[in-house]
């Protein structure tokens, strides 16, 4: 006859002990766990404006207006020209523009432009893409260097081989096409392999010189005067 199985017998105090290591255990998960939800964003202000600041948090780039929260929630509580103030899970900080120093920790010159604000309170400057020379509206609030169709075929640029897509603009949802443009410049600062968008028609009526352009560099805004930097 085969033999009979044998069932595990643990006593009461061993059970006990067991069920107290585990909720000890599941006590501890749980605290990692807030830990994690909790840990502090990594951020980097890399903008300051008059009751705005444009900040990077866990590498995404947001432009906070005083008093607004980031998807991350971060709260900008104020900003000015020399430091921004943010608070996040009750904390509250100061930042100061991001330093950056060269691999051998030599100083670095940076390349500045300073532009100033036209009848409108907005920020146009002569630059150039691909070469050819345009005035450009700086404008923190688009993604991505934004152009007309018509523009870009008259800068020769191919953007129907770029990818189509949606684009929400002052005038409605409008097909546009993302493309890569060799080089933007202006002033003395230049990027190359910059993002664009090419929206279709003849909006809009200025180039929108966005984040991916600005993104890359310092901007402060004190009477009517914006100021870009770029290290070298």
């Amino acid at each position: 006859m085969p033999s009979p199985a044998i069932q595990p017998h643990l006593s009461p105090h061993r059970c006990c002990g067991l069920r107290r290591a585990r909720s000890a255990l599941l006590a501890l998960l749980s605290l990692l766990c807030a830990g994690v939800a909790h840990a502090t964003p990594k951020l980097e202000l890399v903008g300051l404006f008059k009751d705005r600041a444009v900040l990077v948090i866990d590498g995404q780039q947001r432009l906070l207006r005083s008093g607004q929260t980031s998807p991350e929630g971060v709260l900008l509580v104020s900003a000015d020209t020399s430091q921004a103030t943010v608070r996040f899970k009750g904390v509250t900080e100061r930042l100061s523009l991001s330093q950056r120093v060269s691999t051998s920790f030599a100083r670095v010159e940076p390349q500045e432009l300073t532009i100033s604000a036209d009848e409108l309170g907005q920020y146009r400057v002569r630059g150039a893409i691909n070469g050819h020379f345009l005035t450009l509206l700086v404008d923190t609030g688009a993604s991505v260097v934004a152009l007309s169709s018509a523009t870009a075929e008259r800068l020769g640029i191919d953007y129907l081989s770029g990818e189509e897509g949606v684009v929400e603009t002052a005038n409605g949802r409008a097909t546009s096409y993302f493309v890569v443009l060799d080089q933007v410049t202006v002033g003395e600062i230049s990027r190359r392999n910059v993002r664009a968008a090419v929206v279709r028609g003849f909006y809009p009526t200025d180039v929108l010189l966005g984040m991916s352009f600005l993104g890359g560099l310092r901007m402060t805004e004190q009477q009517g005067v914006l100021s870009l930097s770029q290290i070298r």
